[in-house]
């Protein structure tokens, strides 16, 4: 019974990643090309690098990626990617960052990989949860600029995706009825 209920949530989250790869294949093209879409994608790609490379800075990324690759990791726990919706992989691909079809990393999520997370726009708790490992290490004036970054990543990323449900509700059908891609 505990295997079912294993398999249960990867192939939730395989279900997911195929909704946003055929809303992917359907309106990727005009999603880039979208001029509002596109400066929100960049702005929030920004704000994703801004945070890496603070991590990088401040010795998170290293220690992640360890915790994530050895074990189920503080946030990186299986299950954890049933956070992840349609939109926030659709946000992915149209990033260039394919999720994977595969679990690469046992008894981890799904989108951990030998070297931590295979995405670049994460959901909140992957990006915002520091552990008490992390907390341990890094100065209180050292999270608090941190959190203050990743912050600004999620307000960039909220923007993001509210822009991108709004802009797939216009492609509804004229008669009223839901878009069948989305």
């Amino acid at each position: 019974m505990q295997s079912m209920q294993q398999s249960i949530p990867q192939t939730r989250i395989f279900d997911t990643i195929s909704k946003a790869r055929l809303i992917f294949e359907k309106h990727g093209n005009r999603l880039l090309t979208d001029h509002d879409i596109s400066r929100l994608l960049k702005k929030y790609r920004d704000a994703i690098g801004r945070t890496a490379e603070l991590m990088r800075q401040m010795g998170v990324h290293r220690q992640c990626s360890r915790c994530a690759s050895e074990g189920p990791g503080g946030c990186c726990f299986p299950g954890i990617e049933e956070g992840y919706d349609h939109i926030l992989l659709l946000i992915n691909l149209l990033m260039g960052c394919s999720p994977p079809d595969v679990q690469e990393v046992a008894g981890s999520c799904t989108f951990v990989g030998p070297h931590g997370c295979k995405l670049l726009a994460r959901y909140y708790y992957c990006v915002h949860f520091l552990c008490p490992g992390l907390h341990d290490v890094l100065e209180p004036l050292s999270v608090k600029i941190l959190l203050r970054t990743v912050g600004e990543e999620l307000q960039a990323g909220w923007e993001t995706e509210r822009a991108i449900h709004a802009w797939l509700k216009r492609q509804e059908r004229p008669d009223g009825g839901d878009c069948p891609a989305w």
